[in-house]
């Protein structure tokens, strides 16, 4: 049997394969089956960094469709300088384009227009697919230094099998 708080990566002791949780984890208390689904704002803050205000920027991007940045400061209410960060942030996100367009009186502007949705899944999705395999490579980078830690203490002789050569 696979000790507690481990995955397993093979089938052949009855606990489940592909890594995934060994059946006596499950049964501990405040381990649930299914995890609780996460906030589509938290998300989007957590792993694009973005605050509450860059993600009322982008959702009235996508709500409103081509603005520029006096337009969105408007709609918005935050101050100019925030909104431009935040839009320049979005696009290189890439879920807004941000072209230079001509004025009739002379000069020019940037305008911001939403990428499609399905763009915006994709490349959102991406992000949080590599942010993801950070997360784990993280936290096995954890774990192993903490095995290491116990490696070399003195009084844990029976875990030296672990050490790394």
């Amino acid at each position: 049997m696979a000790p507690t708080g481990r995955t397993v990566t093979d089938a052949t002791d009855g606990d489940v394969a592909d890594g995934a949780p060994a059946s006596d984890d499950l049964d501990r208390p405040g381990v649930s089956e299914e995890p609780p689904e996460p906030d589509l704002d938290e998300l989007l803050r957590v792993v694009f960094g973005m605050s509450p205000a860059e993600l009322d920027v982008c959702l009235c991007v996508m709500e409103h469709g081509t603005l520029t940045t006096a337009e969105l400061t408007e709609r918005v209410g935050y101050d100019r300088s925030v909104v431009a960060r935040h839009l320049n942030h979005l696009a290189d996100l890439g879920v807004v384009e941000k072209r230079r367009q001509i004025l009739d009186r002379g000069g020019d502007v940037y305008v911001y227009t939403p990428e499609p949705p399905e763009t915006v899944r994709r490349r959102f999705r991406e992000t949080f697919l590599r942010w993801a395999a950070a997360g784990v490579d993280r936290i096995d980078d954890l774990s192993r230094e903490k095995v290491e830690g116990l490696a070399e203490a003195e009084s844990a002789t029976e875990w030296t099998v672990f050490r790394e050569p």
